[in-house]
């Protein structure tokens, strides 16, 4: 299992590779780093893949992926985000919500941090292009995860003994993450 963080979704996108390692199970506890000053996580979308592929053509990546979660990703407030680096691969540092079918969570719109709203794609095309653009770089398999970046989304600000939870408009928790 690989997860693939989509960096910016320009054209010109940048991709950034994570190994297994980096993912937090859903229900633990995030631990806040001693070292590197100020932390902040980062909203995303994350897509579950469920198929083995390699140069997924736009039309048919609805097929290759199954469900969507609201994720984050932590990394230190003075830190570039283009940057990868030794924090691509840092243990512990995704986390996501539960798994919901992709038209359950496309439907929602908006999700709130607390005061802090981020914008849910409305629609498949953008997740699509994505898993395509993805299978051009690796052969993609079940269990892979992408994840991709939300428009208009800020960074949440970390604090140890806190709560990341993430809600639906309709108060449904989307991600819900102890930071310790």
């Amino acid at each position: 299992m690989k997860i693939i963080r989509y960096v910016t979704l320009s054209p010109s996108c940048t991709i950034d590779f994570h190994p297994d390692s980096a993912l937090l199970l859903p229900g633990r506890p995030m631990f806040y780093p001693d070292f590197g000053g100020a932390w902040i996580a980062e909203p995303m979308l994350a897509v579950r893949l469920n198929r083995l592929g390699k140069s997924i053509a736009p039309q048919f990546a609805g097929r290759y992926y199954d469900a969507l979660a609201l994720a984050v990703r932590i990394r230190p407030l003075e830190l570039d985000p283009a940057s990868g680096g030794e924090l691509s691969g840092m243990d512990c540092s995704i986390t996501h919500g539960d798994w919901m079918a992709p038209h359950e969570l496309l439907g929602i719109g908006t999700a709130m941090f607390g005061d802090i709203s981020v914008e849910l794609p409305d629609k498949a095309g953008l997740i699509d292009a994505a898993v395509s653009r993805a299978s051009r770089h690796t052969t993609v398999k079940m269990g892979d995860i992408v994840l991709l970046p939300l428009k208009g989304a800020s960074d949440i600000p970390l604090t140890p003994r806190s709560r990341l939870i993430a809600t639906a408009p309709d108060s449904h928790p989307l991600l819900n993450v102890k930071v310790v």
